[in-house]
């Protein structure tokens, strides 16, 4: 076996896992008021234990309903919740996986007034001492359903993590005041639902490595939280990054692979008598077996990518491990539940949260010629899903390679792991024998001529050029063209649209003769940093971005903008919101600011436009003449976000 250490069998109090392999519960908003979870919920944990998982965890299960709770949280209030919630459990074990239930105050304020740091003394003492046996008592409920064990809600925004943070916990109480008093609160749920449920029962928590906030603690008081923990009942730590305020990345791509795995081994090496999971950004089994082999953890725990793969561990295990779909930290998930608290969704996954996993895909009834004329992630996606159908499926590119507009996604800085999706839709599709035709443009005589069954259009959309004075001069490019490196540019380079296309073209432009920081840390290591360094810093442009919104990255996640927005004035990127390019010149351009109302020449060699995209109607009118049944997806149609072109194209598949 390729990965001993992650599939050796593992302890978790008395219990005995199966591997090393652990899917933490995640915001999923597959709940239901009546039932506590929803048969999709039910479907989504199957899947991954059937997938391999050793330990799943199932939740949020909200112990305190607020009135901001959001509409799909789990429940487990009720004897009809508990008996739901049994059935769960069985299944789950017929399956080999333990089962632990997160428990927990998940959100104590709305997230609006999250964001502006409200204040925990505004509740009295008897409401917390509420908010603690409601969580005892659902631990209870948990028992009465067959969890293996429980699991606490000890991170992201959650009441326990609230209450241990100096940052946000103002109290001067028996619950804050001091470092020991602000572990008060989750000690007292350790401690009641360890005195309720025996000590057969394990009890694992997330927990913050460190809060990464200003003002926030680091690992040291981590290590000392999780020791006190650990000696009220605490079985094992499933370590995290920073808390839900955190002023450093630890979700985005630019977060090294596993590297955050640190965190546990901070708390492993510190003598913490309780076994610990690392997470966060970990995607690669041959990362995860890693971490494990250098003993930095005792198990590895995959949130995200079990929602990109419900088989990983099954896939890595049999030797499948490039066969994974791995999650590329997209951030899509995190939004959609958490932000715009909606039932997941996953970029790379368009069954997750929308369609059964456990149900093998149905064949199609009669096996049918489909074209799919365009070579994209969406035309791939559609192509792929028909042929696994058993439709005999033909996708035509006019380019000699595959992957379209995809190809620019994972060009700009710490981008690089979309790249992975790409990958894993042509080895899947040549996989499931999709002919596909490279250097071939499709027409309507063409279409006539194959006199296909059925045509699937994704001729993705042309860039949006404003009709201003200047547009058609050389030095003028779009973002798509700097991003393939199609064109030369200049030291002094304006980027017109403060939108995300913007934000991560001038962020692409500013870096982009930067050295890499392995390598640079390489070099200062060994003293040759300074024979090349010189040279490099020289080599770079200045970068003006100019956005007509006063908000800079419209059109990104909130997950993601904040870390791309940011991250421009650490390249040093001049931004200038509120405004308007009016004219360009042969080296300036002529910018009008709306908070002023003044105008500005800013000198440049280099304009690059950033003002989207439209459908390409004239394409699809023109195919349509070959093809009077055509069906379009993606951006030929509608102006979309990937996610929801990725999922049109399985729907799509899935009605032919």
């Amino acid at each position: 076996m390729i990965f001993p250490n992650l599939f050796a069998p593992g302890t978790v109090g008395k219990l005995t896992a199966k591997n090393r392999v652990v899917m933490p519960a995640m915001h999923t908003n597959l709940g239901d008021p009546e039932d506590g979870i929803s048969e999709e919920g039910i479907d989504f944990y199957v899947a991954r234990a059937k997938g391999g998982f050793g330990q799943i965890g199932v939740g949020i299960i909200d112990s305190f309903q607020f009135d901001h709770a959001s509409p799909g949280e789990f429940l487990l209030n009720t004897n009809r919740h508990v008996d739901v919630h049994a059935s769960l459990v069985k299944r789950l074990r017929d399956e080999g996986a333990l089962s632990f239930a997160q428990i927990g105050l998940r959100r104590i304020w709305a997230l609006h007034q999250m964001r502006r740091r409200p204040s925990l003394s505004d509740f009295s003492d008897d409401d917390i001492r509420k908010w603690i046996q409601a969580v005892i008592d659902t631990a209870n409920r948990a028992m009465d359903s067959g969890y293996d064990g429980i699991d606490l809600l000890g991170n992201g925004g959650g009441a326990m993590s609230i209450f241990t943070s100096q940052v946000f916990n103002d109290r001067d109480d028996k619950w804050g005041g001091d470092e020991e008093r602000r572990l008060n609160f989750s000690l007292a749920i350790v401690e009641g639902i360890r005195a309720a449920v025996g000590d057969d029962v394990p009890i694992t928590s997330r927990l913050h490595g460190a809060e990464f906030i200003k003002g926030g603690y680091g690992l040291d008081v981590s290590i000392r939280n999780a020791q006190r923990l650990a000696e009220a009942g605490v079985d094992l730590f499933n370590v995290a990054a920073g808390g839900h305020a955190t002023t450093v990345p630890n979700l985005t791509p630019n977060v090294a692979e596993s590297g955050l795995a640190i965190l546990a081994f901070g708390i492993k090496q510190a003598g913490v008598p309780a076994m610990v999971a690392a997470s966060t950004r970990i995607t690669d089994p041959f990362a995860a077996e890693e971490v494990l082999r250098k003993g930095w953890a005792d198990y590895i725990s995959i949130a995200r990518g079990a929602l990109a793969d419900p088989d990983w561990p099954r896939k890595a295990e049999a030797g499948d491990w490039e066969r994974i779909r791995a999650c590329v930290a997209c951030n899509e998930c995190l939004d959609e539940a958490t932000v715009r608290e909606r039932t997941v969704r996953c970029l790379v996954n368009p069954q997750a949260g929308r369609h059964s996993e456990l149900e093998p895909l149905t064949p199609a009834p009669a096996a049918k010629k489909v074209i799919v004329v365009g070579g994209g992630c969406i035309g791939l996606q559609a192509a792929l899903t028909a042929a696994n159908r058993g439709h005999e499926v033909h996708l035509y590119e006019k380019e000699r390679h595959l992957g379209g507009k995809w190809l620019v996604s994972f060009a700009p800085p710490g981008r690089g792991p979309l790249a992975s999706f790409l990958i894993w839709l042509v080895r899947e599709a040549k996989q499931a024998g999709v002919h596909i035709h490279l250097g071939t443009e499709v027409t309507p005589e063409f279409l006539k001529a194959e006199a296909a069954d059925e045509v699937i259009a994704t001729v993705g959309a042309t860039p949006v050029l404003p009709d201003i004075p200047g547009i058609g001069l050389p030095h003028v490019v779009t973002g798509e063209e700097v991003l393939m490196g199609a064109v030369d540019i200049g030291k002094r380079v304006i980027v017109v649209g403060g939108g995300g296309a913007g934000v991560e073209v001038a962020h692409f432009i500013a870096t982009r003769h930067e050295m890499d920081r392995d390598l640079e840390a390489h070099l200062r290591a060994f003293g040759g940093f300074d024979a090349v360094g010189g040279v490099i810093e020289d080599a770079g442009s200045t970068v003006t971005l100019v956005g007509r919104n006063t908000r800079l990255g419209t059109g990104l996640g909130p997950a993601t903008r904040w870390v791309l927005v940011d991250e421009l004035a650490h390249d040093g990127v001049t931004t200038l919101s509120g405004a308007t390019l009016i004219a360009i010149g042969e080296n300036s351009v002529v910018v009008h600011s709306m908070e002023d109302n003044r105008e500005q020449e800013i000198p440049a060699d280099t304009v690059v436009v950033c003002a989207g995209y439209k459908a390409n109607e004239d394409a699809i009118e023109w195919l349509r003449m070959g093809a009077p049944n055509l069906r379009v997806i993606g951006d030929a149609k509608q102006i979309d976000h990937a996610m929801e072109g990725i999922a049109e194209a399985y729907d799509v598949a899935l009605a032919v």
